[in-house]
């Protein structure tokens, strides 16, 4: 389906929990963050019921995230029944990784596409600093078996000052996967740190690897470097690189410097059934509704598709990240209502929108 700008929406993410056995400090301030969630998250029920909605409107692409959604208990389930609905094309997991290496294999016989590991820095002093926890060494057990089992694994980097781009490469190149650097965004305890992606990754892998090739930046990826020439499907934002020394693909996802918002195709469900059509926006709409009361599974279906259907057509031209102040926009199937609210999103934490 396309939104109001004419861009095609086919990805979906969906944070299937809030909690975390990590507290990154630009994610989830809460010092004990096992207990800073929602008290009504999503039911695998109520997922599938999104889902089977979704590609009802061509949405086929589908992101479950956190929180850390290896603390879901259901998660295999959901993987299973969400790869056996008609019209998936992809099932993917973002993670922290530090439960992954118990759970690689079952995520690998359900079907899973993909798997990004979020990983700020290899250093295990840092580590600690940055999520609060010493677990360094069990993410990187839990990088080694997804691709043990033969898992596509991409590692997410979000960039601060105290990134070490050259660290972070050496350490992925050697395992094979893409290595993507995220700018932070404004988003509760997120904050700009005046990093400039593209001058602190690319500029300082050039030095020492040379110019890169820029790959192609449509959904489907070609590589076009020497004797390597191949295509990877990706459906995100980021801008790709490849250093032939190095082997690998270098994204960027650089939601300031390098805005993308004409070529978004995605929208993110909350863990407890919020629909946001941009992440730099406060448009929301509630998807599962305590008031709505269906005589079966097919009307609820039907009325989840007439809501998704209203809430992309309202998903803004562009982010508002920038904006002293933002309107609040609270969709219903019958009427739009706005209220003035400076930093609206800012108030809610990463880990309670899945990021």
């Amino acid at each position: 389906m396309r939104d109001g700008f004419g861009r095609e929406i086919d990805y979906m993410r969906i944070s299937v929990i809030d909690s975390c056995n990590l507290n990154c400090y630009y994610c989830n301030p809460c010092d004990n963050n096992e207990h800073c969630h929602a008290l009504n998250i999503l039911s695998v029920k109520e997922v599938l019921c999104i889902v089977r909605a979704a590609t009802r409107l061509g949405i086929k692409h589908f992101r479950l995230t956190g929180g850390e959604p290896l603390l879901h208990p259901q998660l295999d389930e959901m993987v299973l029944q969400i790869k056996k609905i008609p019209g998936v094309s992809s099932v993917s997991l973002t993670t922290n990784a530090v439960l992954l290496a118990q759970h690689a294999k079952w995520l690998k016989e359900a079907g899973i596409d993909s798997i990004n590991v979020s990983l700020d820095t290899i250093d295990a002093s840092e580590y600690e600093r940055i999520t609060k926890k010493p677990l360094l060494e069990e993410v990187k057990h839990g990088i080694n078996a997804a691709i043990e089992c033969g898992i596509r694994v991409k590692i997410n980097v979000v960039l601060t000052p105290q990134t070490d781009v050259v660290a972070l490469t050496r350490y992925v190149a050697k395992k094979g996967t893409d290595i993507r650097f995220i700018e932070m965004m404004p988003v509760g305890e997120g904050h700009t740190n005046g990093v400039e992606p593209y001058k602190k990754v690319i500029g300082t892998l050039s030095k020492l690897y040379g110019e890169p090739c820029r790959i192609n930046t449509e959904k489907t990826k070609e590589i076009n470097s020497g004797n390597d020439k191949r295509k990877i499907p990706d459906n995100g934002p980021a801008e790709y690189y490849i250093f032939p020394e190095l082997g690998i693909r270098v994204g960027l996802i650089q939601a300031i410097h390098g805005k993308f918002c004409d070529t978004c195709n995605r929208i993110r469900v909350t863990a407890d059934g919020r629909l946001m059509p941009c992440l730099g926006s406060s448009v929301t709409m509630d998807l599962v509704p305590d008031s709505w009361d269906f005589a079966d599974d097919v009307e609820k279906d039907f009325a989840i598709v007439r809501a998704l259907r209203a809430a992309i057509k309202a998903k803004p031209r562009c982010h508002n990240f920038n904006d002293n102040a933002v309107t609040y926009t609270k969709i219903t199937e019958t009427k739009t209502t706005e209220i003035e609210a400076a930093e609206v999103n800012a108030a809610r934490n990463m880990s309670r929108i899945g990021g």
